[in-house]
């Protein structure tokens, strides 16, 4: 009998083993199998710690831009999940934040983006970051994914924000390129410089004209 229920138990912890490597294996050979509900359970994590934030740790939340709701988590609108672009602060202590960009105004971003996965899908820099060596890109704060222009307008220049955009605030349920439908990406981004658009309306011009 004893040696019966050793082997049983053999058999057992064989088959365990077997499954394990069965699911491994899968994910091996398919990094985004049930893609959609992996990055769903993932967002609910966030959005958990963004409710009870660990000791020390600044995150944040953010009201899709298109939305009118005022945004942050001050705010009295509850609004889905995927409506906010979640966001924890790594901005240094002795970083003296600038000034916040508009829709209208062009920005200087370094920047690093990958997937729930760690698979890295789009940088600015590649390697360690060395703020002497990279150098920034500019855009329009309006012509990127919602979730980008939601967190930018939120932003002061010189910080540095670990961002997490729902798929819904990105490239959606088909995805884009290299990017599958139902991701959501996270970005290391850093704010490096606004630039206001030129012409009778240019803030900075307007505000030099002020203090004279």
């Amino acid at each position: 009998m004893k040696n019966y229920v050793m082997c049983l138990w053999g058999v057992l912890v064989l088959m365990c083993a077997l499954a394990s490597c069965s699911e491994d294996t899968d994910l091996t050979s398919d990094p985004y199998q049930n893609w959609e509900a992996r990055n769903s359970a993932y967002l609910d994590s966030i959005a958990n710690v963004v409710e009870n934030p660990p000791a020390g740790e600044r995150w944040m939340r953010y009201a899709n831009y298109k939305i009118q709701s005022g945004g942050g988590l001050e705010g009295t609108t509850i609004l889905p999940v995927s409506d906010y672009v979640y966001v924890k602060d790594l901005t240094e202590a002795d970083v003296e934040s600038g000034e916040t960009p508009f829709s209208t105004d062009t920005v200087l971003v370094h920047y690093r983006g990958w997937f729930i996965n760690g698979e890295v899908f789009d940088q600015s820099y590649s390697g360690d970051w060395a703020p002497e060596v990279h150098v920034p890109v500019s855009f329009a704060a309006s012509e990127v994914i919602t979730g980008w222009t939601t967190a930018l307008l939120h932003m002061q220049e010189g910080e540095h924000w670990e961002v997490y955009v729902p798929y819904q605030l990105a490239y959606g349920e088909s995805g884009r390129g290299d990017i599958p439908g139902y991701s959501v990406l996270i970005f290391d981004m850093r704010l490096e410089r606004v630039i206001h658009p030129e012409g009778p309306d240019d803030r900075s011009r307007n505000a030099l004209e002020d203090e004279v």
